[in-house]
């Protein structure tokens, strides 16, 4: 049992050092939320699950993918406004990881 517990408080320590980090999102990724229906208080969440990975064009895509919501869910519980993530990613600038370009949903 006490593996259990112990297991949880390293999750909710994880999370709430993920959670935590400061990200500045441009005029565009603002714009581009607010178009798309995209709550910017979901930014840091998409940034510390989702799938990383590099555009090839100076930034880095993170990408709420079928894994990266099972680990979302594993940290915080499952509810309707975490389901509404899936597919949402975010493009940070490669220079800063802080700086959002862009956010958006993928569509397959």
């Amino acid at each position: 049992m006490s593996n259990v517990m112990e297991m949880a408080v390293q999750t909710n320590i994880a999370f709430e050092s993920r959670r935590n980090q400061r990200l500045e999102l441009t005029r565009h990724a603002r714009v581009r939320a607010q178009k798309r229906g995209i709550a910017t208080q979901a930014v840091p969440l998409i940034k510390a699950y989702g799938e990383r990975s590099y555009d090839q064009a100076g930034g880095i895509r993170f990408l709420m993918t079928e894994k990266s919501m099972r680990e979302l869910e594993s940290a915080i519980g499952r509810s309707a406004r975490a389901d509404e993530l899936k597919g949402t990613y975010i493009v940070l600038s490669a220079e800063d990881e802080a700086t959002v370009i862009t956010v958006g949903h993928r569509y397959n």
